[in-house]
């Protein structure tokens, strides 16, 4: 992908039982997201977020599609986004990729307006942080027992399984899909 390119971000995840999705399927064929014929969106607004939800056959699989743009800055990868919240509330977001000094991958979900939050994924570590919500902050945890960064030429994919607690109490084990595009796939 180019720096400054306009690119979809679509997210797609599952919060239940940490067996119901191998984290590693799919990672041993060199497409980690299956080939799909790629359609070009034509001039969309620069302010405009399209946000779709799709309940697929799991009542828990949620999946979301933003119109972001994708930009390199001292070697880390930005991807920006607006979403809204069942409120119509504008939510910033901010994802980055980047390499620590020990050659770990690390991915970073920066969540600023109505509700904010800064959660880094990093594979085997727990990181904790503020959840600020407009009726206080609560204290969340992320221990990430798996990350996997794929890229390809017009496309980065990145799966995530990690243990999600709120105040210490773990409230859910989540496996969630991120694909940043420059094409949208036919399929969504």
């Amino acid at each position: 992908m180019k720096n400054k390119e306009k690119v979809f971000v679509k997210i797609k995840g599952m919060y239940d039982d940490p067996f119901s999705i191998d984290i590693d399927e799919g990672l041993s064929d060199p497409m980690l997201i299956k080939d799909a014929e790629l359609v070009e969106i034509p001039n969309l607004n620069d302010n405009e977020v399209r946000d779709e939800e799709t309940k697929k056959d799991n009542d828990d699989e949620l999946e979301v599609i933003h119109l972001g743009h994708y930009g390199v800055l001292n070697g880390s990868e930005y991807i920006k986004f607006d979403e809204l919240d069942e409120d119509s509330n504008v939510i910033k977001n901010t994802i980055k990729i980047a390499c620590n000094e020990d050659g770990s991958q690390v991915v970073e979900l920066i969540k600023k307006g109505y509700y904010s939050t800064h959660m880094i994924f990093q594979a085997g570590k727990k990181n904790t942080t503020a959840y600020e919500t407009p009726f206080g902050s609560l204290l969340i945890g992320i221990y990430t027992k798996n990350l996997r960064i794929k890229r390809e030429e017009n496309r980065i994919a990145i799966k995530l399984n990690y243990s999600l607690d709120v105040n210490y109490n773990t409230i859910s084990e989540c496996n969630v899909e991120i694909c940043i595009t420059s094409k949208l796939e036919e399929e969504i």
